[in-house]
């Protein structure tokens, strides 16, 4: 019997029994009810460790922490709430809805910091902001940020990019003194009086969710992305990267040659990158490339062609009946086989579903914080989850071995690209993956669902969608996506809006500069301004490339080179073409060669003027009373689009 070994065998054992076993065991008879309660806390910690809620070094380090709130956790406790978020992941426990109503209606990037429960948003009209998502309220702001600023954060550091191509650094003002600020690419005054007037603005005893200048980092050259991962800055160019150490603001290596060609071509358009300690990588249109640090070696390369066929389908599932009050609807996975072609064409074979339709680019990819697995999406809709793709990189397994395809795009009624947007959660092996056609959530971890919810069938992954946030011209003007231990947080059109009468369109057209008709009103750009409109900077994630404005490095993808001459300019409204895509980790374009362009307002609109007017009034700019403004720039539009966050919490 179970209580007449030794203790330290007794326990030895229930680690490694899930915690609705452990229960049942204490319910077998009183010995055994008090070999668990003698030793609650390390019957508990044994199996936080063996649902993976916590890690051993977590632990270890934890055990020098002199916190009460770590020293003193309750185990128990600890494990019955983990136990209920997974189960909320799943649309088995309660979820609940917030909008964010102090973040403004024009948010353009975010990041979440749980630890300290606030969120930093920058926005499409200037400015940062740091708000208590408890509270809702702002903790901190600054409009020293430039228009639609990429942010990154971690560790209590943020970078943005500027216009000129060099990136701030500001840190949490509660981590440093001023003597601790490193002696190379200090602040410059813009910085620091912009910190001084946001100190005295918002003056505060514990300085919370206060920052102040760091460094401003100087690029070698024209970057076009960058991913920071504590303590690592990746910046990277047209062919070369760079790798920060922002800590003590030191470029330390240099990656040339990422766009060399080899057997499947060259990386194409660059649409994302990450970085961890020991490796940096590329997402390309074509090409997703692993570069190991230390000697910048490429050590893995992945093309569309290596893509396994066999595919799991994302259904909607009538058979699972979620939690009443849950947010995350439960989806079915159906085993199908895709083949790469240029029509639709679906039959039964045997068990799989076929169907054949082409896979387009890739466009994001994330590590995990274990630094072991990694996640990919393409344009398509078609996420890829590869758990230990180190074996790819010292050839142990195949792609087709280790890989597990969910295609977000079953359905084919629209080939066009459907993926917006994709993120890991915080090492709690969670997928967030913003689509065309909707929200979903996939937890990856089998060893997870079999313990804490149920044994999943192949592949051993779970996808439940988001309800109420299905509009499908909302989710296309998702910008950015997070996700922590318990929340998912996203922009979205704000509820007060969503009620608004219908007003006329009005469109604000920026053009190469050519002589004016008699009865248009001709204005230079830079009075964009007075109706607090933006120069256009193309968005993270898309393609870059536009006509008369900033032109890349020929590549086999499709893009011009510099000597090639753009097609003449012709204006594209909203319902003639969608928005391109937007994904995560990428700054936009920092250069408006658009000198000399002239704002081209129709005069025919009688209600529009040419005057100053406050921020709130960019609502006036409407279409099809939906409060969107576009900023049309030759074939392409740039959407201001109201938007707050939301976040949801399970």
């Amino acid at each position: 019997m179970l209580h007449e070994l030794p203790t330290e065998i007794a326990l030895y054992i229930t680690s490694y029994l899930p915690l609705q076993s452990l229960r049942n065991v204490s319910l077998v008879c009183r010995e055994w009810h008090s070999l668990i309660a003698d030793n609650v806390q390390a019957v508990y910690r044994n199996a936080a460790i063996l649902h993976r809620f916590v890690f051993h070094t977590d632990i270890k380090a934890e055990s020098y922490d002199q916190k009460p709130d770590t020293k003193n956790r309750d185990w128990a406790q600890f494990c019955q709430r983990r136990l209920q978020i997974e189960r909320g992941w799943r649309g088995k426990a309660p979820s609940v809805a917030k909008e964010l109503n102090a973040t403004g209606k024009f948010v353009h990037r975010m990041k979440v910091d749980q630890k300290e429960s606030f969120v930093i948003t920058t926005r499409h009209t200037r400015g940062l902001s740091v708000i208590d998502y408890n509270t809702d309220r702002v903790l901190w702001e600054t409009n020293h940020v430039d228009d639609y600023a990429h942010c990154e954060y971690d560790r209590g550091y943020i970078i943005f990019n500027r216009h000129d191509n060099s990136k701030e650094v500001w840190r949490y003002s509660r981590d440093f003194q001023d003597s601790d600020i490193p002696e190379d690419f200090k602040p410059d005054d813009s910085m620091i009086n912009a910190s001084q007037d946001s100190a005295q603005r918002f003056a505060s005893p514990t300085n919370r969710g206060h920052f102040r200048p760091w460094a401003l980092l100087q690029m070698p050259e024209f970057t076009r992305a960058f991913r920071f991962s504590y303590p690592t800055l990746l910046s990277a160019g047209a062919n070369n990267a760079y790798l920060w150490n922002v800590p003590t603001s030191r470029l330390v290596e240099t990656i040339n040659n990422i766009q060399a060609p080899n057997q499947d071509g060259t990386l194409g358009r660059l649409n994302y990158v990450e970085v961890n300690d020991q490796y940096a990588f590329f997402c390309g249109s074509i090409q997703l490339r692993i570069f190991a640090r230390g000697g910048g070696a490429l050590v893995c390369h992945l093309a569309m062609k290596d893509l396994p066929h066999t595919n799991w389908d994302v259904l909607p599932d009538s058979t699972d009946v979620p939690c009443s009050s849950s947010l995350f609807e439960p989806q079915r996975l159906h085993e199908a086989f895709h083949v790469s072609g240029t029509s639709q064409s679906n039959f039964v074979a045997g068990k799989f579903y076929v169907s054949v339709y082409i896979i387009y680019s890739l466009c994001a990819a994330h590590v995990s914080s274990s630094g072991k697995d990694m996640a990919v999406l393409t344009a398509s809709g078609i996420f890829i989850w590869i758990p230990g793709f180190e074996r790819l990189i010292n050839r142990e397994a195949t792609l087709n071995d280790i890989a597990t395809l969910l295609n977000f795009n079953h359905s084919l009624d629209n080939v066009r690209d459907i993926s917006i947007y994709l993120t890991l959660g915080e090492s709690n092996e969670k997928a967030a993956i913003a689509t065309r056609k909707g929200l979903f959530i996939v937890s990856l971890d089998p060893e997870i669902s079999r313990l804490t919810a149920e044994a999943l069938p192949r592949p051993g992954i779970s996808v439940c969608r988001v309800t109420k946030y299905d509009h499908s011209r909302h989710l296309t003007f998702i910008s950015c996506l997070q996700m922590t231990h318990t929340g998912l947080f996203f922009n979205w059109y704000p509820s007060s809006e969503q009620n608004r009468l219908s007003q006329p369109a009005r469109r604000i057209m920026v053009m190469p500069p050519v002589p004016p008709p008699a009865n248009q009103v001709q204005a230079p750009v830079h009075a964009v301004h007075a109706v607090h409109a933006v120069p256009f900077y193309p968005v993270e994630g898309q393609n870059d490339y536009l006509p008369g404005l900033e032109l890349t490095e020929s590549s086999d993808d499709g893009e011009l080179g510099e000597d090639a001459a753009p097609d003449p300019p012709s204006p594209v409204f909203a319902h003639q073409a969608g928005p391109p895509p937007l994904v995560d980790t990428h700054e936009e374009d920092e250069d408006n060669e658009n000198e000399g362009a002239y704002l081209v307002v129709d005069d025919e609109q009688d209600d529009f003027e040419m005057e100053e007017v406050e921020d709130e009034m960019i609502d006036d700019f409407q279409f099809g009373g939906d409060g969107f403004m576009q900023v049309i720039v030759n074939d392409w539009f740039l959407p201001i689009n109201s938007s707050m966050v939301h976040c949801i919490h399970v």
